[in-house]
């Protein structure tokens, strides 16, 4: 019998692992091709509606013509400026090449497919995939939560509680969120994402929205003996930031909260008509600021056109500073620490500045805060690991895609370990 050869593999893409956690940076090694070669990475994966988004980032492999794209160093193949997460937060539509990257689509807590190639100039080539994660039935319990006006989804580690808990709020159109808390739950937090309006049976519109629903929410996780509510947070963006904010002002039974592109004061209801405020407590509804829309803001949102709203709400405060003052959130009623998470070019409305006068508040009053506030980003909501949107269809977020990308993942690391330390 003649012995068997052992040839050198060709060209391969190596992952240590198919099923990452979204979070979590995928060790990922390029091997096998040419020494110095030059190769282009491709990622692809379908978004939640179905938009097919792609990356082509081109790296020069290292003298034994291999690429590490990880976290940890190994084998001494890493090369120092490589930026783990680019081959993922860097795809782009397909369908819209150049233009202003819209929003990735990740409503669901389905994993996403990512397939990965590599390929040379000399037609060598390699593929793998791998799936990104924001929920792991095998380590978290997934609850729905639909009683009457009590809207939801809770999210809680498996194993020995009582587990700290987060309620999490999302944005303007009011309805929870399951992504982010899943992700969040990974970490050992257990999470309650709670719809606050937006479809039936509660209130249709962002207007007058009762602050009552939160009550609902902390009564229900009182009778779930795997959490515990002597140690619970609260996490929104946007115009949850405003609501998680204003709620931790009245409520001490709030011990942290985190607010991405956070509101210093309560706003009128964006919806129109008559001039409404957003909230109500006790049936009263809550002193707001007025927006103030110019004719040429109108004219943009009546043809469609792409508008940023931000000088709306500057104009809104500069214009009714009496009103500013009446609706101020009294953040420093706050009982715990409070992270606030902004960008400077945020186009839809000025949380950088919003945040500077939050921080300035809680500081006089002795209170504990970070104000994460990233040069360049935009409006900061989404998952980190993904795209960060430049535009929400005709709503201009602000700031660059990759900026604000790089803003979300440091925020989502920071958020995490503000929660684990102060719950």
């Amino acid at each position: 019998m003649e012995p068997k050869i052992h040839e050198k593999p060709g060209p391969r893409i190596e992952i240590a692992s198919r099923n990452v956690i979204m979070d979590k940076k995928a060790d990922i090694w390029v091997r096998g091709f040419e020494s110095h070669s030059h190769v282009d990475v491709t990622a692809e994966t379908v978004d939640d509606n179905g938009r097919k988004w792609q990356s082509v980032t081109p790296y020069t492999l290292n003298p034994q013509g291999c690429l590490e794209i990880a976290v940890a160093e190994s084998e001494g193949e890493r090369f120092d400026d490589i930026d783990p997460w680019e081959i993922f937060d860097s795809m782009r539509p397909v369908d819209l090449p150049g233009g202003n990257v819209p929003m990735f689509a990740k409503t669901t807590t389905e994993p996403l497919l990512v397939d990965i190639s590599a390929t040379a100039p000399n037609g060598d080539s390699a593929r793998s995939s791998l799936r990104l994660h924001v929920f792991d039935d095998a380590t978290t319990i997934r609850e729905e939560v639909r009683e009457g006006t009590l809207q939801g989804t809770f999210f809680c580690p498996k194993g020995d509680g009582p587990f700290p808990v987060v309620i999490c709020l999302g944005g303007s159109d009011g309805w929870f969120t399951e992504p982010r808390p899943a992700l969040l739950a990974s970490h050992g937090i257990a999470t309650f994402s709670v719809a606050y309006f937006g479809g039936e049976p509660l209130t249709e519109e962002l207007s007058e929205v009762p602050l009552e629903f939160f009550d609902r929410a902390v009564a229900w996780l009182e009778k779930y003996s795997a959490v515990d509510t002597k140690r619970m947070g609260i996490y929104g963006y946007s115009k949850g930031a405003e609501l998680a904010l204003l709620l931790a002002s009245r409520d001490k039974r709030i011990r942290a909260v985190a607010a991405y592109s956070p509101s210093s004061v309560v706003w009128q209801s964006p919806n129109g008509g008559a001039t409404k405020s957003s909230w109500t407590a006790g049936g009263v509804p809550l002193p707001f600021v007025r927006m103030h829309l110019s004719g040429m803001k109108i004219m943009k949102i009546m043809t469609g056109r792409p508008v940023a709203f931000r000088e709306i709400y500057e104009q809104g405060m500069e214009k009714h500073p009496e009103q500013t003052e009446a609706a101020h959130i009294p953040v420093e009623n706050i009982s715990g620490p409070v992270l606030l998470v902004s960008g400077t070019e945020d186009g839809v409305w000025p949380s950088g500045e919003m945040g500077d006068a939050i921080e300035k508040s809680l500081k006089e009053a002795g209170k504990d805060v970070i104000h994460l506030k990233y040069t360049g980003a935009g409006h900061l909501t989404t998952l980190p690991g993904l795209p960060a949107p430049e535009v929400r269809d005709t709503l201009i977020f602000g700031g660059t895609s990759k900026k604000s990308s790089r803003a979300l993942e440091d925020a989502w690391k920071n958020m995490v370990a503000f929660f684990t330390t102060n719950l």
